[in-house]
């Protein structure tokens, strides 16, 4: 059963090169890809840690949903990483890194998040459930 784990991790890592979240603008739609999300994020570094500053000097709700975003992303790289050994593992804590990047957006979007979520995020989405459900027992 380890083969399923391993194939449902690499769907997942295949749809980080899909769009994951849309926006329309005024001159067309602007997808963004989960490498685009990853690559934004640990490319500048010291942005992450002046950001984590400000919202310490300002506790709002704003630093909660940025530590969501940021756990989540890491998470979500971590678990298709771990995925990739077949086990059930990795593929439990992408979920968790799911729901933990969905979290900001649901609260400063709300019912609009339905038409940002793209198929990448989707595929991902099931990816991880089928390596959940389909992964081998890890440990052994």
């Amino acid at each position: 059963m380890r083969i399923v784990g391993f194939l449902a991790a690499v769907l997942v890592l295949f749809s980080f090169l899909m769009p994951w979240f849309q926006t329309e603008k005024w001159y067309g739609t602007e997808q963004i890809t989960m490498m685009e999300i990853v690559k934004g994020l640990y490319s500048n570094v010291t942005q992450i840690e002046e950001t984590v500053k400000e919202l310490n000097q300002n506790p709002t709700n704003a630093s909660m949903l940025f530590l969501s975003y940021v756990v989540g992303v890491s998470l979500i790289l971590i678990g298709a990483l771990f995925g990739l050994t077949g086990g059930r593992g990795g593929h439990l804590l992408g979920i968790i890194g799911m729901a933990l990047l969905t979290y900001p957006l649901w609260v400063t979007t709300g019912k609009e998040l339905f038409n940002i979520i793209s198929y990448g995020y989707i595929v991902g989405g099931i990816g991880f459930l089928i390596g959940l459900v389909g992964g081998g027992k890890g440990g052994k």
